[in-house]
């Protein structure tokens, strides 16, 4: 049975004892929530404090990040120079606005005049210029190097970012680009053929002798022409003319050796000019660093001491030991006249060379042609006066003059490219014989060599970093004895006019260095290692250094 004091199970409780179940004290205590704020008030009192006691003391610092970049370091302590009070210096922000962007880039550009990236690119994705150039890391900051991925954001998937035009592509200007080696970049375009005109072979002037023949192919052999047999000639110093043979006779070289050319008999660079040396160079050149590419070849500089410019054939130069009495098929070629055209010469200047020059010989030769027409009261021959009445001889000089000009054009065509010319005769000794015997005498021109100064146009390559390692590395197909040259590279090396190939090699002998660094476990040494970001090579703003073909 139920004692006194037990209480039904479903009996409610009391207001009173639902009561004193709540502590009385509780707003005395301070919750979870309260005591949280109360530390973050703490917390943000004291770096206030240390805040504002930090800039009392390291102004500089106290707004900035770190140093800037050393061409910045005159504004250090401006911050006006670059920045507007309150205005983000990024574009990827949330207070970014087209207002606040132009405000920032016309900071920039107050000091550096940016060419646009390419024709095509979209606006609307070309970033500002804190988005890839980030100052404030120290001194040293370079802000030309910007991080890959800031070129390959575009380059990954080119084509979804320029604009599309009907124009037909080049081969390899979309192909995806994601870093440098030979998988994820494309053989350089710049390259891919040679837009010189000049007919110039590296194999054969790079052979002992000059030639891909020798004397004992041919032993005195009289059957054979004699162009075949002068072209089995060996070239050897002593065939130089003496103010010309110094510069090629190597220490300890005699007359009797075959001529050996290397690189720099015809690449020099301007780090090794002597002091005081004037060259003329394109202003490409001049903006680049010294060494960083080869100077122009010259044809006086660099030709002229094997190949002259004769118009008759017949005798030797001045200067050279060749005895004159030598047979001429043992000659070289240059070394068999002592008449020489002027290099560079357009159509009209070399008809006015010719005409002149054959006169002057005939007027030497027969003086009182000339005599004859001076008049005692008149000293000065006048223009009339000034005509050779001797029919005869005026026709002998038309002759020769004709002559030389096929001659010289025979001589042109084996290393430029020529095109028939227009020349005007009035004045001309030919005027009158070509008008009465009804002919035309064809004249022609050189065609612009078109040779690169800087051949990776749309790249920059420094030479002077790379001065201790082989050509050959780089060049091999400019070296016909060398093995590696056999497969690796297009085009035959045994004809002495093959100038289809480009002497330069491509991203292969690259990737050989600049590549991440690794074991290579099959020379035992570590290759790679030499730095294969974009910016290596490339610039942003107008290509680079150089503009687009």
């Amino acid at each position: 049975m139920p004692g006194p004091n037990d209480q039904p199970l479903n009996r409610k409780a009391t207001s009173r004892e639902q009561v004193s179940r709540i502590d009385r004290s509780y707003f005395h205590q301070l919750s979870s929530l309260q005591r949280g704020r109360r530390w973050l008030i703490g917390v943000a009192v004291v770096f206030g404090i240390g805040w504002c006691a930090w800039g009392a003391i390291d102004v500089p610092r106290h707004h900035s990040p770190g140093p800037v970049a050393t061409v910045h370091a005159k504004w250090e302590n401006d911050c006006a120079a670059c920045h507007v009070p309150l205005s983000p210096i990024k574009d990827n922000t949330w207070l970014t606005t087209a207002e606040t962007r132009r405000e920032m880039e016309a900071k920039c550009e107050a000091c550096h005049r940016a060419a646009s990236h390419h024709p095509l690119q979209l606006a609307a994705e070309v970033g500002s210029c804190a988005s890839c150039h980030a100052d404030h890391q120290g001194r040293s900051n370079d802000l030309t190097r910007v991080a890959d991925h800031s070129c390959t954001a575009c380059h990954a998937n080119i084509s979804a970012h320029r604009i599309a035009t009907s124009a037909v592509v080049p081969s390899g200007v979309t192909t995806p680009i994601t870093r440098f080696d030979n998988e994820h970049h494309p053989p350089f375009a710049s390259l891919a053929s040679d837009p010189g005109t000049v007919k110039f072979s590296h194999g054969r002037h790079m052979r002992a002798g000059l030639t891909f023949a020798s004397d004992s192919d041919h032993p005195e052999d009289r059957t054979l022409k004699p162009y075949t047999r002068r072209a089995a000639q060996v070239w050897t110093y002593g065939l130089l003319p003496e103010k010309d043979r110094s510069r090629y006779l190597p220490t300890g070289g005699l007359d009797a050796d075959a001529i050996q050319l290397s690189c720099n008999s015809c690449h020099e660079f301007a780090s090794s000019s002597a002091p005081g040396e004037l060259r003329t160079v394109s202003s490409l050149l001049t903006a680049s660093s010294p060494g960083a590419y080869a100077l122009p070849v010259e044809f006086e500089r660099h030709c002229a001491a094997c190949h002259v410019l004769p118009y008759d054939g017949m005798a030797v130069p001045a200067g050279s030991d060749v005895a004159a009495d030598t047979a001429l098929e043992r000659r070289p070629p240059s070394l068999q006249s002592e008449h020489f055209v002027p290099h560079g010469l357009d159509a009209e200047g070399l008809r006015r060379f010719l005409e002149s020059t054959f006169l002057e010989e005939a007027l030497e030769d027969n003086r009182r042609l000339l005599d004859a027409r001076i008049k005692t009261t008149d000293p000065l021959p006048s223009v009339r006066n000034a005509a050779v009445p001797d029919e005869t001889l005026r026709m002998a000089i038309v002759d020769r003059v004709r002559a030389a000009r096929t001659f010289v054009q025979g001589t042109c065509d084996k290393c430029h490219t020529l095109d028939t010319a227009t020349v005007s005769n009035d004045g001309s000794l030919l005027e009158k014989a070509e008008t009465e015997a009804g002919v035309t005498t064809n004249w022609f021109r050189v065609l612009p060599s078109r040779v690169p100064d800087v051949w990776l146009s749309k790249a920059r390559f420094d030479h002077h970093p790379h001065r201790s390692y082989d050509c050959r590395l780089c060049h091999a197909a400019a070296y016909p004895d060398d093995p590696a040259a056999d497969g690796t590279h297009t085009g035959s090396y045994g004809s002495p006019l093959d100038n289809s190939i480009v002497m330069i090699a491509g991203r292969e002998s690259c990737t050989q260095c600049h590549a991440p660094s690794r074991y290579d476990a099959a020379t035992k040494t570590t290759v790679g290692g030499v730095r294969f970001d974009c910016v290596e090579c490339h610039g942003y703003h107008g290509l680079g250094p150089h503009a687009p073909p």
